[in-house]
Parts: C-alpha cells; sequence; structure tokens
C-alpha cells in the first residue's frame, strides 16, 4: 500500500491554474503525481517537488516516478525541470520514469524531442513495472 502526501504548489492570485503534488511510496519508486499547470508560475514550486523526491529516493526505493496524467499543461521551463532532474538521477543512479496520457503534454515533450531522453508510460502502473 503507497504512503501518500500531498500539498499545494499554487500559483499567483489570478494566474493560472494552482499546482498540486502528492507524493506516493512505493515499494519500487516514488511517484509524484502532479496536478494542474506546470507554467513560468508554478515551475519553481514543481522543481523544489522534484528535488525533495529525489532527496528521498534510496537504495529501496530508487526510482522516481512522475505522473502528468492530471497535467493540462507543460511549458518549457517544466521540461527544464525535468532535463535537470534527469541528469541528477543519471548522476546518483536513480531512473526518472514519466507517465504521460494528455495529448497536451506528450506534445511538449515531443516537440522538445525529448522522448528520446526519458521512458514514457501511459500509466503509473506500466511504470513500476517496468522497475
Amino acid at each position: 500500500m503507497p504512503r501518500n502526501s500531498a500539498q499545494d504548489a499554487g500559483s499567483d492570485a489570478g494566474q493560472g491554474t494552482p499546482l498540486r503534488v502528492a507524493t506516493e511510496q512505493h515499494a519500487s519508486a516514488l511517484v509524484v503525481r502532479v496536478i494542474g499547470e506546470i507554467d513560468m508560475n508554478t515551475a519553481p514550486a514543481f522543481g523544489e517537488h522534484m528535488a525533495a523526491a529525489f532527496a528521498a529516493a534510496s537504495s529501496a526505493r530508487p526510482a522516481v516516478v512522475v505522473d502528468f496524467s492530471e497535467v493540462d499543461f507543460l511549458a518549457s521551463v517544466g521540461l527544464s525541470v525535468l532535463v535537470a532532474h534527469h541528469q541528477l538521477g543519471l548522476a546518483n543512479g536513480t531512473p526518472l520514469l514519466l507517465v504521460v496520457s494528455s495529448r497536451a503534454v506528450l506534445r511538449s515533450i515531443t516537440s522538445a524531442q525529448l522522448d528520446q531522453l526519458f521512458t514514457l508510460h501511459t500509466t503509473v502502473e506500466s511504470a513500476l513495472g517496468a522497475l
């Protein structure tokens, strides 16, 4: 049974959709579930959640899975956060897997050709099964 924690990482009032992030601990990975939009206003908070997930990853749960199933928009600044954490993961042996089911998020990733860098899955179960 996964252990959960959730936090709002809202944007400034009147500017975009608030970002919600929940973390679930599974046997083989930390799953970071992201809800909302990742844009200029919310990317710093997203980066903080990613840093916390990588800091919490251990030999018992060596991977980080980011679930973008409920993300409506992923700006290039959010892609930069992902690339930075992918590089961190390569350096410390923590794989980063992405769950992408929305066309908007997939378009952001593929237009930047980052689908060649990241392992993409359509469900969290698929990502966890790949570990």
